[in-house]
């Protein structure tokens, strides 16, 4: 550390001036001061590495000191009661358990990871609880129903997802099928009313949301209000669950008909004609927008 030879003022590393009087530092040549380096120097990263802190890592072994000491205590109760071979869904049920309140407090706190974690964890769980007897049956759907809830609830908030959402709900519709395919062949062993029920009607869901937007991207009026949207969700609805009636009388009965859907599709043609008209007819629109109600 030099100081200034005329007012004995300390001078910071690398002045070329006195601060107070402003005389110019004189070194002889070869001691110029330079700032100090450290031996190992690198970046320090902008954020945190993660990983499991102190407090997480006393959790964790917690949960792991209570899951042995849970499945000791019910695997004697159980040995020692004569009940030892039916120890194995306690058991199982425990160990998920824990494994479930680990992985909680070990992945990343996102909800789309954790909700993730936990869908996988809960169809194993359903899994190993059906094949207890050593078989599979009702597993084989209440678990695939979990991937559909996932891509429903968890997938669309991925950053995947929200970059692409088209893609995203094209891969909801086909992992949608996929499933109710899967439930046909575990009941019935093929594909008896996949193809002649679900189909169509994916096809008729599928062909009035293509046509309602159509309909609403061409307009003059590009703001669509939320009116129109609601009433136009109706009519896919009614729509909808018309031609399930419609084919699902064809598949049972072998004669297509309606039987329970006549008044949605009544409902669903009133409020089509109504969007029509509104949307057609500029005096009919103003009559239902405007505040002042004439005569």
């Amino acid at each position: 550390m030099a100081y200034c030879i005329r007012c004995g003022v300390k001078l910071e590393e690398g002045s070329k001036a006195c601060p107070l009087c402003k005389t110019p530092v004189q070194l002889p040549p070869g001691m110029e001061e330079s700032k100090q380096q450290p031996l190992f120097a690198q970046k320090l990263p902008s954020r945190g590495l993660g990983g499991v802190n102190k407090t997480r890592k006393g959790i964790i072994e917690l949960i792991i000191s209570l899951f042995v000491i849970s499945e000791l205590t019910v695997f004697l109760s159980m040995w020692l009661s004569g009940n030892g071979n039916q120890s194995f869904i306690p058991l199982f049920s425990i160990a998920m358990a824990a494994l479930s309140l680990i992985l909680a407090f070990s992945a990343k706190p996102t909800y789309t990871m954790q909700a993730s974690i936990q869908c996988v964890l809960v169809a194993v769980y359903l899994v190993g609880l059906d094949a207890s007897d050593l078989r599979l049956f009702w597993s084989l759907i209440a678990s695939p129903a979990l991937g559909v809830g996932w891509l429903y609830f968890v997938y669309p908030f991925t950053r995947r997802a929200v970059q692409k959402p088209k893609k995203a709900a094209g891969i909801c519709l086909l992992g949608s099928l996929a499933y109710l395919a899967f439930i046909n062949l575990v009941l019935e062993q093929g594909l008896t009313w996949f193809v002649p029920v679900t189909l169509p009607v994916i096809a008729t869901l599928l062909l009035l949301l293509a046509l309602f937007s159509l309909w609403f991207t061409n307009r003059k009026n590009k703001r669509v209000p939320l009116a129109d949207v609601v009433l136009a969700t109706l009519v896919v609805l009614f729509g909808t669950m018309t031609s399930l009636d419609f084919f699902l009388s064809g598949y049972q009965l072998g004669v297509f008909t309606l039987r329970w859907s006549t008044g949605l599709l009544g409902t669903a043609v009133v409020v089509l004609l109504f969007l029509i008209s509104v949307s057609v007819s500029r005096r009919v629109r103003r009559f239902f927008t405007s505040h002042n109600r004439h005569d």
